[in-house]
């Protein structure tokens, strides 16, 4: 299949290249600095091109490609004509993903919808870690419960993880600002990078979280009839969360803008943190709810260890270009589009280790259900010889 990836030797760009090309995809690389990416070309067998998006995006056709995958980012700052790119995608019929975190762009894409179907194709925004990966458990955890109270899920990479301005971009933009969070039955407001929670993934790997405005807030209450939806994120280091932390104060009292030039010196200062810490992240997805009349909490976990944490928001991706035939044509957010298993399948070459865990209400029984997919939670998955 001919794919074109947009921002293609970027952070999360580069490493969704390599999974596609593992699966055999004839893969060009976009962006308007190819020589960053002729070494990964070669690597990959792919081509480079060079182009601006922005000024001539009418160029990524040229290929005649099967798929546009947008990985450049970050979606929060797309203004002028924001979906530009899916639109010409769906007038060449070609069809379209990307790896969106914003909650604005991500919900917009349903306007296209109808012209999507019409030309059949499909549009998907969002298939990344959240809402595409997220959701697809989320769906596999409320299986069976009668009520959904809350869904909490929480990302937490290693401080040596791969870092690029445009997630620093797209960190740092929300910190601080208000948005609407759904919490018991309402909308109410909170504020980006702050409501601390910490995680323990798994022994002696206890992260911190904090609150972060993602496609899941705004999507998942109607998905689920969940009372509350939280999401968090957090970096390793604590020092790079007060930091953020501290920004949101001054955001919240003294309403203080980054210039440009601040978000370079940010990136440069997570570059030189960058040996500290670890390579191994994690994420966590939470549904508390009843089942049977009794209060039971489910969790899935994924542990990601030898640096492969950033390799999670490219697995949608190649998971959806495996199961074309079963994707439906049509423009909208990324939202359980496959079955959990099948998105496991796809991180099997990846050092990335996911369980389920189930546990009964303690006000209900003492009893403990315990650890269900025993099987799947102690598999390692070790790299292939194609790593």
């Amino acid at each position: 299949m001919k794919v074109v990836i947009i921002g293609g030797y970027g952070v999360f760009g580069s490493l969704t290249a390599r999974l596609l090309a593992r699966d055999g995809h004839q893969l060009w690389l976009v962006g308007r600095h190819p020589e960053k990416g002729r070494a990964l070309a070669q690597d990959l067998n792919a081509q480079t091109l060079k182009l601006d998006v922005g000024a001539a995006p009418e160029a990524l056709f040229d290929q005649k490609p099967d798929v546009v995958i947008d990985a450049a980012g970050p979606f929060q700052h797309y203004r002028d004509d924001p979906y530009a790119i899916p639109r010409l995608c769906i007038a060449n019929r070609c069809h379209y993903l990307d790896l969106s975190d914003s909650a604005t762009f991500t919900q917009g894409i349903e306007a296209l919808n109808t012209d999507a179907k019409e030309a059949g194709v499909f549009v998907l925004s969002g298939a990344s870690s959240v809402p595409g990966l997220s959701s697809c458990i989320v769906a596999d955890l409320i299986k069976g419960l009668e009520d959904v109270d809350a869904i909490d899920i929480a990302i937490l990479p290693g401080n040596r993880a791969p870092r690029g301005m445009s997630v620093i971009k797209s960190i740092v933009s929300g910190v601080g600002r208000p948005y609407q969070l759904w919490r018991d039955g309402a909308w109410r407001t909170t504020l980006g990078w702050t409501d601390r929670k910490l995680y323990e993934l798994e022994p002696r790997m206890i992260r911190a979280g904090y609150s972060v405005n993602v496609p899941d807030i705004a999507l998942l209450p109607a998905l689920t009839y969940a009372r509350t939806v939280t999401f968090r994120a957090g970096l390793e280091l604590p020092v790079m969360n007060w930091a953020l932390r501290l920004l949101s104060q001054l955001r919240q009292h003294a309403r203080l803008e980054l210039p440009e030039w601040a978000y370079f010196a940010l990136y440069m200062i997570s570059q030189a943190l960058y040996p500290f810490g670890s390579n191994r992240g994690g994420m966590e997805v939470s549904v508390s709810g009843k089942c049977n009349g009794r209060g039971v909490t489910r969790k899935w976990r994924l542990i990601a260890e030898e640096g492969h944490g950033p390799f999670v928001p490219g697995i949608m991706c190649r998971t959806i270009l495996r199961e074309l035939p079963n994707i439906k044509t049509g423009a909208r957010p990324c939202l359980n589009e496959v079955p959990r298993p099948v998105v496991e399948h796809a991180m099997e070459d990846l050092q990335l280790r996911t369980g389920v865990f189930e546990h009964l209400d303690p006000r209900d029984t003492e009893e403990t259900v315990g650890t269900i997919n025993r099987t799947l939670r102690n598999q390692m998955c070790q790299s292939t010889a194609q790593r």
